[in-house]
Protein backbone atom coordinates (compact mmCIF):
# COMPACT_ATOMS: atom_id res chain seq x y z
CA UNK A 1 0.00 0.00 0.00
CA UNK A 2 2.81 2.73 0.47
CA UNK A 3 4.06 1.96 -2.88
CA UNK A 4 0.90 2.60 -3.95
CA UNK A 5 0.19 6.18 -2.03
CA UNK A 6 3.75 7.41 -2.90
CA UNK A 7 2.99 6.68 -6.52
CA UNK A 8 -0.83 8.90 -5.87
CA UNK A 9 1.97 11.86 -4.66
CA UNK A 10 4.13 11.89 -7.20
CA UNK A 11 0.96 12.18 -10.03
CA UNK A 12 -0.58 14.43 -7.63
CA UNK A 13 2.75 16.86 -7.22
CA UNK A 14 2.96 16.25 -11.30
CA UNK A 15 -0.49 17.87 -11.92
CA UNK A 16 -0.31 20.22 -9.51
CA UNK A 17 2.96 21.20 -11.28
CA UNK A 18 0.85 21.26 -14.81
CA UNK A 19 -1.27 23.36 -13.02
CA UNK A 20 1.37 26.34 -12.44
CA UNK A 21 3.00 25.56 -15.83
CA UNK A 22 0.18 26.14 -18.24
CA UNK A 23 -2.97 27.25 -18.53
CA UNK A 24 -6.17 25.59 -19.17
CA UNK A 25 -9.14 23.82 -17.55
CA UNK A 26 -8.18 20.11 -17.99
CA UNK A 27 -5.41 20.76 -15.30
CA UNK A 28 -7.62 22.45 -12.72
CA UNK A 29 -10.22 19.29 -13.24
CA UNK A 30 -7.47 16.57 -12.76
CA UNK A 31 -6.56 18.72 -9.86
CA UNK A 32 -9.67 18.90 -8.26
CA UNK A 33 -10.39 14.75 -8.91
CA UNK A 34 -7.24 14.16 -7.13
CA UNK A 35 -7.93 16.13 -4.25
CA UNK A 36 -11.52 14.39 -3.86
CA UNK A 37 -10.42 10.84 -4.46
CA UNK A 38 -8.98 10.11 -1.06
CA UNK A 39 -12.29 11.51 0.36
CA UNK A 40 -14.59 9.24 -2.12
CA UNK A 41 -12.41 6.74 -1.58
CA UNK A 42 -12.28 6.71 2.57
CA UNK A 43 -16.23 7.08 1.91
CA UNK A 44 -16.40 3.72 -0.31
CA UNK A 45 -14.26 1.91 1.90
CA UNK A 46 -16.30 2.75 4.96
CA UNK A 47 -19.65 1.40 2.69
CA UNK A 48 -18.10 -1.58 1.06
CA UNK A 49 -16.78 -2.49 4.88
CA UNK A 50 -20.04 -2.97 6.04
CA UNK A 51 -21.16 -4.89 3.33
CA UNK A 52 -19.30 -7.47 2.73
CA UNK A 53 -19.07 -10.54 5.04
CA UNK A 54 -16.54 -14.08 5.74
CA UNK A 55 -17.63 -16.60 7.45
CA UNK A 56 -16.80 -20.49 7.65
CA UNK A 57 -18.65 -22.97 5.55
CA UNK A 58 -18.29 -26.63 5.89
CA UNK A 59 -14.90 -27.08 8.35
CA UNK A 60 -14.28 -30.51 9.36
CA UNK A 61 -13.80 -31.07 13.28
CA UNK A 62 -11.70 -34.04 12.79
CA UNK A 63 -9.04 -35.17 10.75
CA UNK A 64 -5.99 -38.13 9.90
CA UNK A 65 -2.87 -37.13 10.57
CA UNK A 66 -0.87 -37.32 7.15
CA UNK A 67 -4.48 -37.25 5.46
CA UNK A 68 -5.30 -34.06 3.58
CA UNK A 69 -8.58 -32.37 4.84
CA UNK A 70 -10.52 -29.71 3.28
CA UNK A 71 -12.88 -26.74 4.51
CA UNK A 72 -14.69 -23.93 3.00
CA UNK A 73 -14.95 -20.34 3.32
CA UNK A 74 -17.60 -18.28 2.27
CA UNK A 75 -17.51 -14.70 1.32
CA UNK A 76 -20.20 -12.29 0.35
CA UNK A 77 -20.88 -9.16 -1.21
CA UNK A 78 -23.99 -7.75 0.49
CA UNK A 79 -24.13 -4.30 -1.74
CA UNK A 80 -26.56 -4.32 -4.89
CA UNK A 81 -24.40 -1.43 -6.43
CA UNK A 82 -20.67 -1.77 -5.81
CA UNK A 83 -18.12 -3.86 -6.75
CA UNK A 84 -15.23 -4.58 -4.60
CA UNK A 85 -11.73 -6.24 -4.77
CA UNK A 86 -10.25 -8.06 -1.86
CA UNK A 87 -7.48 -10.26 -0.69
CA UNK A 88 -7.76 -12.65 2.33
CA UNK A 89 -5.03 -13.21 5.26
CA UNK A 90 -5.32 -16.41 7.21
CA UNK A 91 -2.97 -18.67 9.33
CA UNK A 92 -2.69 -22.13 10.63
CA UNK A 93 -1.03 -22.92 13.73
CA UNK A 94 -0.48 -26.00 16.00
CA UNK A 95 -3.02 -26.09 19.03
CA UNK A 96 -0.79 -27.93 21.23
CA UNK A 97 2.12 -25.32 21.25
CA UNK A 98 0.80 -22.06 19.93
CA UNK A 99 3.51 -22.25 17.32
CA UNK A 100 2.53 -22.69 13.33
CA UNK A 101 1.64 -25.83 12.43
CA UNK A 102 4.46 -27.88 10.92
CA UNK A 103 3.96 -30.44 8.10
CA UNK A 104 1.28 -28.40 6.55
CA UNK A 105 1.29 -28.65 2.65
CA UNK A 106 -0.49 -28.94 -0.35
CA UNK A 107 -0.46 -31.88 -2.39
CA UNK A 108 2.16 -31.69 -5.22
CA UNK A 109 3.64 -29.13 -3.24
CA UNK A 110 8.03 -29.38 -3.44
CA UNK A 111 9.66 -30.34 0.25
CA UNK A 112 10.38 -26.92 2.37
CA UNK A 113 7.61 -25.51 0.60
CA UNK A 114 3.73 -24.53 1.29
CA UNK A 115 1.34 -24.00 -1.32
CA UNK A 116 -2.46 -23.01 -0.29
CA UNK A 117 -5.17 -22.45 -2.81
CA UNK A 118 -6.51 -19.31 -4.07
CA UNK A 119 -9.31 -18.66 -7.05
CA UNK A 120 -6.43 -17.33 -8.76
CA UNK A 121 -3.09 -19.78 -8.04
CA UNK A 122 -1.46 -20.11 -5.04
CA UNK A 123 1.44 -18.08 -3.16
CA UNK A 124 4.45 -20.17 -1.98
CA UNK A 125 6.60 -19.44 1.10
CA UNK A 126 8.95 -20.97 3.06
CA UNK A 127 7.98 -23.79 5.27
CA UNK A 128 9.39 -21.27 8.25
CA UNK A 129 6.86 -18.78 7.16
CA UNK A 130 4.40 -20.97 5.23
CA UNK A 131 1.67 -20.93 7.36
CA UNK A 132 0.46 -17.61 7.72
CA UNK A 133 -1.66 -17.61 3.98
CA UNK A 134 -2.50 -14.73 1.86
CA UNK A 135 -4.88 -15.50 -0.66
CA UNK A 136 -4.40 -14.04 -4.11
CA UNK A 137 -7.16 -10.51 -4.73
CA UNK A 138 -9.77 -11.34 -6.40
CA UNK A 139 -13.11 -9.33 -6.83
CA UNK A 140 -16.85 -10.12 -5.35
CA UNK A 141 -19.33 -8.52 -7.52
CA UNK A 142 -22.88 -6.83 -5.98
CA UNK A 143 -24.75 -9.35 -3.93
CA UNK A 144 -22.41 -11.86 -4.96
CA UNK A 145 -21.46 -15.07 -2.89
CA UNK A 146 -18.04 -16.56 -3.42
CA UNK A 147 -16.59 -19.97 -2.29
CA UNK A 148 -13.33 -20.46 -1.04
CA UNK A 149 -12.11 -24.12 -0.40
CA UNK A 150 -8.79 -24.97 2.12
CA UNK A 151 -6.79 -27.93 1.32
CA UNK A 152 -4.50 -28.82 3.80
CA UNK A 153 -2.55 -31.99 5.62
CA UNK A 154 -0.67 -32.17 9.12
CA UNK A 155 2.33 -33.93 9.48
CA UNK A 156 1.53 -34.19 13.56
CA UNK A 157 -1.43 -35.32 15.18
CA UNK A 158 -3.16 -32.78 18.01
CA UNK A 159 -5.12 -30.03 16.93
CA UNK A 160 -5.01 -27.44 14.10
CA UNK A 161 -6.06 -23.93 14.24
CA UNK A 162 -6.99 -22.17 11.38
CA UNK A 163 -7.85 -18.69 12.12
CA UNK A 164 -9.09 -15.91 9.40
CA UNK A 165 -6.82 -13.13 10.29
CA UNK A 166 -8.01 -9.81 8.79
CA UNK A 167 -9.87 -9.20 5.44
CA UNK A 168 -8.10 -6.37 2.84
CA UNK A 169 -10.43 -4.09 0.76
CA UNK A 170 -9.49 -1.98 -1.87
CA UNK A 171 -11.00 1.23 -3.31
CA UNK A 172 -11.91 1.45 -7.20
CA UNK A 173 -8.58 2.08 -8.58
CA UNK A 174 -6.68 -0.51 -5.91
CA UNK A 175 -4.65 2.83 -4.26
CA UNK A 176 -6.12 3.09 -0.84
CA UNK A 177 -7.16 -0.01 1.24
CA UNK A 178 -8.98 -0.85 4.27
CA UNK A 179 -7.98 -3.40 6.70
CA UNK A 180 -10.81 -5.46 8.98
CA UNK A 181 -9.54 -7.74 11.87
CA UNK A 182 -11.63 -10.78 11.78
CA UNK A 183 -10.39 -13.23 14.16
CA UNK A 184 -12.82 -16.06 13.74
CA UNK A 185 -11.40 -19.65 13.77
CA UNK A 186 -11.75 -23.17 13.59
CA UNK A 187 -10.29 -25.96 15.40
CA UNK A 188 -9.17 -29.41 13.40
CA UNK A 189 -8.56 -32.25 15.61
CA UNK A 190 -5.78 -34.37 14.12
CA UNK A 191 -6.22 -37.98 15.41
CA UNK A 192 -3.06 -40.34 15.67
CA UNK A 193 -2.72 -43.63 14.17
CA UNK A 194 -4.22 -46.68 16.08
CA UNK A 195 -1.98 -49.84 15.76
CA UNK A 196 -1.04 -52.57 17.43
CA UNK A 197 2.20 -52.82 19.47
CA UNK A 198 4.46 -55.54 21.36
CA UNK A 199 3.07 -56.14 24.49
CA UNK A 200 3.21 -58.66 26.78
CA UNK A 201 0.69 -59.24 29.65
CA UNK A 202 2.00 -60.95 32.99
CA UNK A 203 -0.10 -63.18 34.66
CA UNK A 204 0.41 -60.86 37.69
CA UNK A 205 -1.62 -58.22 35.74
CA UNK A 206 -4.19 -60.78 34.71
CA UNK A 207 -4.99 -62.25 37.79
CA UNK A 208 -5.33 -58.35 39.60
CA UNK A 209 -7.87 -57.84 41.45
CA UNK A 210 -9.30 -54.11 40.74
CA UNK A 211 -10.07 -51.75 43.25
CA UNK A 212 -13.83 -50.55 42.27
CA UNK A 213 -15.05 -48.19 45.22
CA UNK A 214 -14.30 -44.93 42.94
CA UNK A 215 -17.15 -43.90 40.33
CA UNK A 216 -16.82 -42.08 37.48
CA UNK A 217 -17.63 -37.72 37.40
CA UNK A 218 -17.61 -37.89 33.45
CA UNK A 219 -20.14 -40.58 32.37
CA UNK A 220 -22.84 -42.94 33.22
CA UNK A 221 -22.43 -46.49 33.62
CA UNK A 222 -24.75 -49.72 34.44
CA UNK A 223 -23.73 -50.26 38.55
CA UNK A 224 -27.13 -49.59 39.97
CA UNK A 225 -25.39 -49.55 43.93
CA UNK A 226 -24.32 -45.83 42.93
CA UNK A 227 -25.93 -43.15 41.80
CA UNK A 228 -24.60 -40.94 38.65
CA UNK A 229 -27.15 -38.46 38.24
CA UNK A 230 -30.65 -37.25 39.13
CA UNK A 231 -32.52 -36.11 36.05
CA UNK A 232 -36.27 -35.15 34.01
CA UNK A 233 -37.30 -38.10 32.59
CA UNK A 234 -37.18 -38.40 28.50
CA UNK A 235 -38.55 -40.94 26.09
CA UNK A 236 -37.58 -43.76 26.21
CA UNK A 237 -36.64 -44.27 29.49
CA UNK A 238 -37.00 -47.50 30.98
CA UNK A 239 -40.21 -47.12 33.95
CA UNK A 240 -37.57 -49.25 35.80
CA UNK A 241 -35.23 -46.30 36.19
CA UNK A 242 -37.69 -43.82 37.52
CA UNK A 243 -36.75 -42.00 41.21
CA UNK A 244 -40.67 -42.58 42.65
CA UNK A 245 -39.97 -40.65 45.82
CA UNK A 246 -38.20 -37.30 44.56
CA UNK A 247 -40.71 -37.54 41.53
CA UNK A 248 -43.75 -37.70 43.84
CA UNK A 249 -42.12 -34.67 45.78
CA UNK A 250 -40.88 -32.53 42.48
CA UNK A 251 -44.30 -33.27 40.94
CA UNK A 252 -42.73 -34.46 37.99
CA UNK A 253 -41.27 -37.81 36.43
CA UNK A 254 -37.25 -38.30 37.88
CA UNK A 255 -35.14 -40.75 36.68
CA UNK A 256 -31.32 -41.93 38.15
CA UNK A 257 -28.62 -42.87 36.00
CA UNK A 258 -26.23 -45.31 37.32
CA UNK A 259 -22.59 -45.05 37.92
CA UNK A 260 -19.72 -46.34 35.96
CA UNK A 261 -17.10 -48.29 38.60
CA UNK A 262 -13.11 -47.01 38.35
CA UNK A 263 -12.31 -50.20 39.17
CA UNK A 264 -9.14 -50.72 36.56
CA UNK A 265 -5.76 -53.02 35.93
CA UNK A 266 -3.13 -50.59 34.79
CA UNK A 267 -3.24 -46.77 34.49
CA UNK A 268 -1.82 -44.65 31.97
CA UNK A 269 -1.01 -41.08 33.36
CA UNK A 270 -0.68 -38.49 31.01
CA UNK A 271 2.01 -35.68 31.29
CA UNK A 272 2.29 -32.81 29.90
CA UNK A 273 4.60 -29.91 31.66
CA UNK A 274 4.82 -26.90 29.87
CA UNK A 275 8.83 -26.92 30.19
CA UNK A 276 8.84 -30.20 27.89
CA UNK A 277 5.77 -29.69 25.75
CA UNK A 278 6.19 -29.06 21.78
CA UNK A 279 4.61 -30.28 18.77
CA UNK A 280 6.61 -33.44 17.58
CA UNK A 281 6.45 -34.56 21.66
CA UNK A 282 2.86 -34.38 22.05
CA UNK A 283 2.68 -36.27 18.67
CA UNK A 284 5.23 -38.81 19.99
CA UNK A 285 2.76 -38.90 22.81
CA UNK A 286 -0.50 -39.37 20.94
CA UNK A 287 0.96 -42.30 18.71
CA UNK A 288 2.29 -43.90 21.91
CA UNK A 289 -1.17 -43.28 24.03
CA UNK A 290 -3.64 -44.63 20.98
CA UNK A 291 -1.24 -47.61 20.55
CA UNK A 292 -1.09 -48.79 24.12
CA UNK A 293 -4.47 -48.22 24.34
CA UNK A 294 -5.72 -50.00 21.96
CA UNK A 295 -3.57 -52.63 22.26
CA UNK A 296 -4.45 -53.09 26.09
CA UNK A 297 -8.34 -53.49 24.81
CA UNK A 298 -6.74 -56.00 22.43
CA UNK A 299 -5.58 -58.01 25.11
CA UNK A 300 -8.92 -57.68 27.11
CA UNK A 301 -7.16 -55.34 29.98
CA UNK A 302 -9.31 -52.40 30.91
CA UNK A 303 -7.02 -49.61 32.06
CA UNK A 304 -7.63 -45.91 32.82
CA UNK A 305 -6.42 -42.97 31.10
CA UNK A 306 -5.57 -39.75 33.30
CA UNK A 307 -4.16 -36.72 33.07
CA UNK A 308 -3.86 -33.42 35.32
CA UNK A 309 -6.18 -30.49 33.79
CA UNK A 310 -4.42 -27.45 35.28
CA UNK A 311 -7.81 -24.92 33.56
CA UNK A 312 -9.79 -26.82 36.10
CA UNK A 313 -7.73 -27.82 39.04
CA UNK A 314 -8.54 -31.47 38.59
CA UNK A 315 -7.58 -35.19 36.62
CA UNK A 316 -9.34 -36.16 34.34
CA UNK A 317 -10.21 -40.01 34.40
CA UNK A 318 -11.23 -42.21 31.63
CA UNK A 319 -12.21 -45.68 32.02
CA UNK A 320 -11.04 -47.69 28.84
CA UNK A 321 -13.07 -51.05 28.36
CA UNK A 322 -14.49 -50.84 25.04
CA UNK A 323 -12.98 -49.48 21.27
CA UNK A 324 -14.90 -46.72 21.06
CA UNK A 325 -13.94 -45.26 24.68
CA UNK A 326 -10.49 -45.47 23.27
CA UNK A 327 -11.22 -43.08 20.39
CA UNK A 328 -13.03 -40.94 23.02
CA UNK A 329 -10.31 -40.73 25.17
CA UNK A 330 -8.07 -39.66 22.61
CA UNK A 331 -10.49 -36.92 20.93
CA UNK A 332 -10.72 -35.66 24.75
CA UNK A 333 -6.57 -35.66 25.51
CA UNK A 334 -6.43 -33.40 22.03
CA UNK A 335 -7.78 -30.23 23.33
CA UNK A 336 -5.71 -30.42 26.81
CA UNK A 337 -2.98 -27.60 27.14
CA UNK A 338 0.49 -28.20 28.72
CA UNK A 339 0.22 -27.18 32.72
CA UNK A 340 3.00 -25.04 34.42
CA UNK A 341 2.44 -25.95 38.09
CA UNK A 342 4.32 -29.67 38.68
CA UNK A 343 3.72 -29.24 42.55
CA UNK A 344 -0.17 -28.98 42.18
CA UNK A 345 0.09 -31.72 39.60
CA UNK A 346 1.72 -34.04 41.99
CA UNK A 347 -0.45 -32.55 44.89
CA UNK A 348 -3.81 -33.78 42.19
CA UNK A 349 -2.33 -37.24 41.09
CA UNK A 350 -1.84 -38.26 44.99
CA UNK A 351 -5.25 -37.14 46.20
CA UNK A 352 -7.04 -38.83 43.03
CA UNK A 353 -5.01 -41.97 43.45
CA UNK A 354 -4.76 -42.27 47.63
CA UNK A 355 -5.67 -45.82 48.69
CA UNK A 356 -5.89 -46.80 44.62
CA UNK A 357 -3.87 -49.82 43.34
CA UNK A 358 -3.11 -50.95 40.02
CA UNK A 359 -0.89 -53.42 38.44
CA UNK A 360 1.21 -51.43 36.70
CA UNK A 361 1.41 -47.29 35.93
CA UNK A 362 3.04 -46.52 32.38
CA UNK A 363 3.91 -43.16 32.15
CA UNK A 364 3.53 -41.26 28.98
CA UNK A 365 5.52 -38.13 29.24
CA UNK A 366 5.31 -34.54 26.69
CA UNK A 367 8.81 -35.07 25.27
CA UNK A 368 7.45 -38.74 23.92
CA UNK A 369 9.12 -40.76 26.25
CA UNK A 370 7.51 -43.89 28.13
CA UNK A 371 7.94 -45.83 31.90
CA UNK A 372 6.43 -48.60 33.50
CA UNK A 373 6.44 -48.25 37.34
CA UNK A 374 9.17 -45.80 37.29
CA UNK A 375 11.52 -47.71 34.85
CA UNK A 376 12.23 -48.17 31.16
CA UNK A 377 11.46 -50.91 28.95
CA UNK A 378 12.74 -52.04 25.37
CA UNK A 379 9.75 -54.58 25.31
CA UNK A 380 6.68 -53.38 27.34
CA UNK A 381 5.51 -55.66 29.87
CA UNK A 382 2.92 -55.10 32.45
Amino acid sequence: MTARIIGYILVFLGSTYLFFMYDGQIWTGFLILELLYPICSCLFLRHTGRQVSVRFGRFPAMAERGKRFSGTLILKNHSRLWSVRYVLRAQVRNGFSGQPAPGIEKNGSAPGTAAFPSRRGFFRRKAKAALRIKYAPSELSPFEEQKLDVELDSAYAGTVEYRLDALVLYDMLGIFCRTIPLGERRAIGIMPPFELMPLEITRRTREFLADADEYSTEKKGDDPSEIYQIREYRPPDSIHSIHWKLSAKEDSLMVKENSLPMGCVVLLWIRLPLADASSAGFNRLLEQAASLSITLLEEKCIHMAAWFEEKSGRVIKWRVSTAEEVYEWIWRLLSTEPFQNEELEKTCYEEAFRGVNFSSIVVLNADGTLTVNGGTQELLQL
